[in-house]
C-alpha cells in the first residue's frame, strides 16, 4: 500500500513494508533515479534492526513502526523533508542490547575512524538520540563545541548527518561499555 504526501515539487511516499524488503529494492532505485526523487518512508509492523539497516541501504529515507502516533508521524515526515533519516527510537535500545552489538567493542579495532575520546563520547550520546543541548550539559561544554565535534565526527566516519553517525556507531558496537 502506498500513500503520498506532497511537499513543493517532491513527494513523500509511505510504503507498507512487504514480507521481504528486498522486493522493493528495484522500485526504490527507480524512484530515486527520477528527475525529482521522492522521499521514501517504510511503515512496518515490527522492529527488526537488520531490516531497518537493509532499508537504508536500499535508499529509504525513513523506517517507522505502524503504531507511531499521528503527531510523531507528522514530525518524522517533516524531518525527512528536511533531509534527515528517521527510524524508531526503540532501535537504539534493541541494538545496544543485541548480542552482536555487545560482542563488539571499541577495543576490538573494528572501526577505522580514529575518533578522539571526546568524539567517541559524543557519538555515544548521538546514538542514544540526545540533542546537542543535552550532550553539552552532560559533558559540561557549550553547544557550539558539541557542533564542532559532530562536524569532525561526520567527516571522520564519512557520513552526512547525525542520524547516519548514530547508525554507524551502533553497527560497530561502539556503545558497548559506554558510560553515561
Amino acid at each position: 500500500m502506498v500513500d503520498g504526501v506532497r511537499s513543493g515539487d517532491q513527494v513523500v511516499l509511505l510504503l507498507q513494508k512487504p514480507d521481504r524488503l528486498a522486493d522493493l529494492e528495484t522500485e526504490i532505485e527507480g524512484l530515486k533515479a527520477c528527475g525529482v526523487p521522492p522521499w521514501i518512508v517504510i511503515l512496518a509492523r515490527s522492529l527488526d534492526a537488520s531490516e531497518i539497516a537493509e532499508g537504508f541501504l536500499y535508499g529509504v529515507d525513513g523506517y517507522l513502526l505502524e503504531e507511531i502516533s499521528p503527531e510523531a508521524l507528522v514530525e518524522s515526515l517533516n524531518l525527512v523533508i528536511l533531509g534527515e533519516k528517521v527510524f524508531p527510537s526503540q532501535l537504539v535500545d534493541l541494538l545496544t542490547e543485541a548480542d552482536w552489538a555487545k560482542s563488539r567493542s571499541r577495543a576490538s579495532g573494528e572501526y577505522d575512524a580514529n575518533l578522539s575520546e571526546r568524539e567517541f563520547e559524543i557519538v555515544n550520546w548521538l546514538a542514544r538520540g540526545a540533542p546537542n543541548k543535552v550532550i553539552a550539559g552532560k559533558m559540561s561544554i557549550t553547544e557550539a563545541t558539541v557542533k564542532v565535534h559532530i562536524k569532525a565526527i561526520l567527516k571522520k566516519v564519512g557520513v552526512h548527518n547525525r542520524t547516519q553517525a548514530a547508525i554507524w556507531a551502533v553497527q560497530r558496537g561502539l556503545l558497548a561499555g559506554a558510560g553515561e
